[in-house]
């Protein structure tokens, strides 16, 4: 009824359709095997690139949270040497005040110089030099404000830039940490720019950060030279101004109690002799008294040395104990020396 060949109603025979039927299943396996391993290449390639991704944004996030704060300590120090100016500058406005108030009173009445023209003494010449120094000090002070306030300007200016910059790391800084957050959830959120921007090079970038650093360290480092130079400029007017009035007040008790200060001068070069020779008498009985406490000393190292040369022959040697009183013994005598020379200065002074 059935032929061996085929069945009934197909024309061809099983092994045929069996052999098509497998070779379609190789063909379906091999081509599922393939999808799959580009699948798996796929992903681990993604994996990989997405732990690329964080270590070098974090890397970026590093670095740019580095000169942030590089540049925030920076500016923080430029703000306080812009106060110190201020301060510095306010001072000198002070100082020049003070100066030209000085110079009026120099120039009230018979203190003015010159008041005792045609004549002349150490006051008159104590007061012509204080009035020129003062005259020439309050010149150099009233120079020195138009450059410190120079200076604070371009350190605002130095300051205002490195703030600037601050604030861009500080975007930058943002946009990096929310770029890390991205995932498949949040795309649909990001509006794309149509405008396309134009990216520097890492080295440009850490070059400018370098040279903005550069200037800032340039404006402190000038501002602090530039504050040493004030202080120590008021530091010397203060000294110096000291010493000027110092010379003519001298000049003027020199002048107006010539008499009384000759008689005070003697009256304390009398007590000064009188307390030397106090002193004098004292260090001579110290003198004496470590004199003969010496020579006791010496006496006792003499009679040892002669009591240790009773010793049986064989038992006597020169050892440890020998040699230090010898040395004591030369010593003491070095010293009674010494003592004697003291004792003969003191009296012949």
């Amino acid at each position: 009824m059935f032929s061996e060949d085929g069945y009934l109603g197909c024309p061809k025979g099983v092994e045929s359709i069996m052999t098509l039927n497998k070779n379609l299943n190789a063909k379906v396996i091999d081509q599922v095997n393939n999808t799959q391993e580009l699948v798996m290449l796929n992903n681990f390639a993604r994996e990989t690139n997405e732990y690329q991704f964080k270590k070098c944004l974090q890397e970026r996030i590093s670095d740019i949270i580095s000169w942030q704060w590089v540049l925030e300590d920076l500016s923080k120090r430029l703000n306080e040497a812009i106060g110190a100016l201020r301060h510095e500058h306010n001072a000198l406005r002070v100082v020049v005040q003070r100066i030209q108030n000085e110079i009026n009173e120099h120039s009230k009445e018979a203190s003015r110089p010159g008041a005792l023209k045609p004549l002349s003494d150490a006051v008159e010449e104590a007061i012509t030099q204080e009035f020129n120094f003062l005259r020439d000090e309050k010149k150099k002070f009233e120079n020195m404000i138009p450059e410190l306030e120079k200076q604070i300007s371009n350190l605002e200016k130095t300051r205002k830039r490195i703030e600037v910059d601050i604030l861009n790391k500080q975007q930058a800084l943002s946009v990096e940490e929310s770029c890390s957050n991205i995932d498949t959830n949040s795309t649909s959120k990001i509006i794309s720019q149509k405008k396309r921007r134009r990216f520097s090079p890492v080295s440009r970038w850490e070059n400018r950060c370098a040279s903005l650093k550069r200037a800032g360290l340039r404006a402190l480092t000038s501002a602090i030279i530039t504050r040493q130079q004030v202080r120590g400029a008021r530091v010397y007017l203060s000294i110096a101004a000291q010493a000027y009035a110092a010379r003519v007040d001298a000049a003027l008790r020199r002048r107006l109690h010539a008499n009384t200060s000759k008689l005070h001068e003697l009256e304390w070069q009398r007590a000064e002799v009188i307390k030397d020779m106090k002193s004098l008498d004292e260090e001579m009985l110290t003198t004496e008294q470590n004199l003969l406490d010496t020579l006791k000393q010496e006496r006792v190292i003499v009679a040892r040395l002669a009591d240790r040369t009773l010793k049986p022959p064989g038992e006597l040697t020169r050892d440890n104990v020998d040699i230090k009183l010898k040395d004591e013994l030369s010593r003491l005598r070095h010293f009674t020396k010494y003592l004697r020379s003291n004792i003969d200065r003191i009296r012949n002074i």
